[in-house]
């Protein structure tokens, strides 16, 4: 962990400054977390389910094969646009980062283009295993274990920069812990994403409408700015068939039928969409009430 940017989070508990202190992190009520050995800091106050171990080494495969580069690299080029201006220090969080394939291809970017800024990126997920793989890989981000659906552990407008990747959604939430103009992106899965694959093997399907309700969601907080769909075709071996599968939510409705049908796939082309909504915090609106 990057014990210097330890100063954005808040206790759980009581909601006040967190500083950190021989390994732990503490407030003034006496509250304690310490931080573990691989650098990241669990502020969960029950233990609750995430994404499994197998899932996540799925994930962490298949994205190393830059399936989905080319959406990483559309998430760097708008984060580093918009923050291009904005006064240091500036703060970026990826809510529900996973094992931190986003946040981290993101800061080595904003890094290398040498911006005359600093920034700090924060990756939060409730899957304890998946933020210990992202600290271990990425040294300089600073991970935390926490609950997207409760209170965020940071304090009210704290971040200039919030991403949203195939996670779940708090818009009260993210509009307390954004600046006022800050910048939301939330990315979801267009129609016909993995539409081959989908079908071949009868997988789940996208949610109708997702999209607009998404913009609805986000409305009385937030101003959409724009919509970027992103689609191409990628090229699977049999071997990337399952980890395609085994990565998202499907691996929890697998049946022997489904794991027969991927042992007979070798190879298959599917398409892939993503939709990035981009998303901009209101300058003036409602009192954000905290999640209880």
């Amino acid at each position: 962990m990057n014990i210097l940017y330890t100063h954005l989070l808040t206790c759980p508990v009581c909601h006040v400054a967190l500083a950190e202190s021989d390994q732990t992190l503490k407030c003034a009520n006496r509250h304690s977390f310490d931080m573990a050995r691989e650098g990241y800091v669990n502020l969960l106050l029950k233990r609750l389910p995430g994404d499994s171990k197998a899932m996540l080494q799925a994930r962490r495969d298949f994205l190393e094969r830059d399936h989905y580069r080319p959406l990483s690299d559309t998430l760097n080029e708008l984060v580093a646009s918009h923050i291009h201006n904005t006064p240091s220090p500036v703060n970026i969080l990826d809510a529900g980062c996973g094992e931190g394939y986003y946040l981290g291809r993101l800061h080595q970017y904003l890094t290398s283009r040498q911006l005359s800024i600093q920034s700090c990126c924060v990756g939060v997920d409730i899957s304890k295993d998946a933020i210990r793989m992202a600290a271990k890989r990425y040294r300089e981000t600073l991970f935390v274990v926490t609950n997207l659906k409760e209170r965020l552990v940071f304090a009210d407008d704290t971040f200039q920069a919030l991403l949203n990747i195939f996670a779940p959604r708090n818009a009260q939430e993210y509009a307390r812990v954004l600046a006022p103009g800050g910048l939301l992106v939330v990315v979801i899965p267009g129609p016909t994403h993995l539409l081959q694959l989908r079908s071949a093997l009868h997988l789940l399907s996208i949610e109708q409408d997702k999209q607009q309700h998404i913009i609805e969601q986000f409305a009385p907080q937030f101003e959409l700015i724009t919509t970027i769909p992103l689609a191409y075709e990628i090229h699977l071996t049999g071997a990337e068939i399952a980890l395609t599968v085994m990565m998202t939510p499907n691996y929890w409705h697998l049946t022997e039928e489904t794991k027969r049908n991927m042992a007979e796939e070798t190879e298959m082309r599917t398409q892939v969409e993503f939709s990035c909504l981009l998303l901009q915090k209101k300058l003036t609106g409602p009192t954000y009430n905290s999640v209880k």
